[in-house]
């Protein structure tokens, strides 16, 4: 493993030049391209709290979060601070003629200038002019881009006129600097940067925490009527603590730039489970602790393609408790937990990441695909000196299929296929663990194994039950079949500290089992009952789709 890791290493060293002219080919392409809860009750509780429902044929906006929508310049949904009867819509017109757009600024009291935003920017984000016909998709994808720039409330309406077939175009704005709070913690897709709100590529990074979690991201958005958004996430839970402080600018055709430090402390999968079980020097877990942060530039591509660049540093370190000041570079073993002997590393790195979306619904898809692919090229720095580069891709298939169901509703079959590979060092706390809620249920969390490369397949079928309504909104419960099977390839031992070998963890396995999944308005809610092939189980709780 030493020869193979000295022979990769000298050969990226070689080219590392080459890398990152090719990343800044692509960084380039970027700047410039034109617009065309738990994890087995031991996982996170709060990671992915988009809402669910069937789309309204008024209202244009089905596919994304808020603030996906506002990076996007997709559609239009309402900022994180409004409820869910202030949903922002554009009315569906009958081939109206457009005679006149105004913009009216409005606060709770009522029409207002004040701090209010340029009405020029609002009324160049709309594709649509007087004389033209009112189109209720171009209408939508103008008033997503005027949240950009107003996004406490934005709202559209068509006002008649003294003249048949012709109305006034009326853009209400509301009044900046609002406040939101979101329950969970992840940022919409795609991300460049490191920190406990960021999505991955894949599911199965070893940097993610172990054990029942619970998070809420707040903050401001359009500070001063500049279009820009400053947010804190906290995380707690019982086996880990974090928090991510982000500021992003917002730019009108849907692009912008984004800023954040990010600090938490975990018990990681990497290090956990197992037979034996391996503890630190002092008999306890370890806690991973991760304090950095960086700096993104993410744009849409095209109406399906987003994508991110970005550099991120961390400093990791493995201590031996949440609180504990002591540093400690290897286990009771002896073998390592960091690749510094000191026990401290420093890495930096150049990240990419992409999305293909086209889903028919990011709530409840039932059609057409998604795919997530990622790059992330580490520079060596300090004392540790590492040097990787990380492919990986998530491709996710919605098929509709009708088996059977017990009342109304879509049928799908959704095939799941993920992988990864790492070429160079291999950092325990950044390789790919398996094993999850995420992964294969039926294990938990990284009990399957920690690899170097990895590829995961899931077959889940999704099928109506029952519904009924809960404090005035609908709930629609489905059931669900499913199926994972997740590898690392035999590539266990190529890891630093051997993490999964030395806890005999199998490397390989599959689970199967049965869930009930419900529609409500903070998420999908997920309860899970797998099985793996070793005949052990789990039941799993999570509030977040898995796909």
């Amino acid at each position: 493993m030493q020869t193979k890791r000295l022979v990769v290493s000298h050969l990226l060293r070689q080219y590392r030049l080459l890398l990152a002219t090719t990343l800044g080919t692509t960084a380039g392409s970027l700047l410039f391209a034109p617009l065309s809860l738990g994890q087995t009750l031991e996982s996170q509780l709060l990671t992915d709290t988009k809402e669910n429902g069937e789309a309204d044929p008024s209202y244009v906006g089905d596919r994304n979060t808020p603030e996906e929508n506002r990076r996007m310049g997709l559609t239009a949904e309402p900022s994180s601070s409004q409820h869910a009867d202030q949903l922002t819509v554009v009315p569906p017109g009958n081939g109206e003629i457009i005679s006149d757009i105004q913009v009216r600024f409005v606060n709770s009291q009522g029409p207002s200038n004040e701090s209010a935003p340029d009405p020029n920017a609002i009324l160049q984000a709309f594709e649509l002019q007087p004389g033209d016909i009112y189109d209720a998709q171009l209408a939508s994808k103008g008033l997503a881009q005027v949240q950009n720039i107003a996004l406490d409330s934005a709202t559209l309406t068509l006002e008649p006129t003294d003249t048949p077939d012709q109305v006034v175009m009326v853009v209400n704005v509301g009044e900046p600097n609002s406040f939101f709070i979101d329950p969970g913690l992840n940022f919409p897709r795609p991300s460049a940067l490191q920190g406990p709100a960021r999505p991955s590529t894949v599911s199965s990074l070893s940097n993610q925490p172990r054990g029942f979690a619970a998070g809420a991201r707040f903050g401001l958005e359009n500070i001063g009527g500049n279009n820009q958004t400053l947010s804190l996430a906290l995380e707690g839970g019982e086996n880990t603590l974090g928090a991510d402080l982000d500021f992003r600018q917002f730019f009108a055709d849907g692009s912008g730039y984004g800023v954040n430090f990010a600090n938490r402390r975990g018990v990681e999968p990497e290090f956990v489970g197992g037979d034996p079980e391996v503890e630190t020097p002092s008999g306890d877990e370890p806690w991973v602790h991760r304090m950095g942060g960086g700096v993104e530039y993410f744009r849409p591509l095209t109406s399906d393609l987003d994508a991110a660049v970005g550099i991120s540093y961390q400093r990791i370190s493995v201590r031996e408790d949440a609180f504990s000041s002591d540093i400690t570079a290897n286990d009771e073993f002896g073998n390592s937990l960091t690749v510094d002997n000191g026990g401290q590393d420093d890495l930096l790195t150049i990240n990419f990441a992409g999305v293909v979306d086209q889903r028919d619904n990011s709530k409840n898809p039932t059609k057409g695909s998604r795919l997530l692919f990622g790059l992330d090229q580490s520079i060596p720095v300090g004392e540790a000196d590492i040097l990787f580069t990380r492919l990986s891709a998530n491709y996710t298939q919605f098929l509709p299929l009708d088996l059977f169901g017990f009342t109304s509703g879509p049928r799908t079959l959704v095939l799941n296929l993920q992988g990864g590979t790492i070429l160079g060092d291999t950092p325990p706390y950044d390789a790919f663990s398996l094993g999850g809620s995420s992964s294969v249920r039926g294990y938990g969390s990284g009990e399957v194994g920690t690899g170097e490369s990895f590829v995961q397949a899931t077959a889940e079928y999704r099928f109506p039950m029952f519904g009924f309504n809960a404090f005035d909104n609908d709930i629609d419960v489905g059931g669900t079949l499913f199926f994972d099977y997740a590898t690392d390839l035999g590539t266990g031992d190529e890891v630093i500290g051997e993490p999964a070998e030395v806890r005999g963890k199998p490397g390989d396995g599959f689970g199967y089992g049965v869930g009930l999944r419900a529609l409500t308005p903070v998420g999908a809610v997920r309860l899970e009952l797998g099985i793996n092939d070793e005949g052990d189980s789990q039941v799993i709780f999570k509030i977040g789709d898995r796909f």
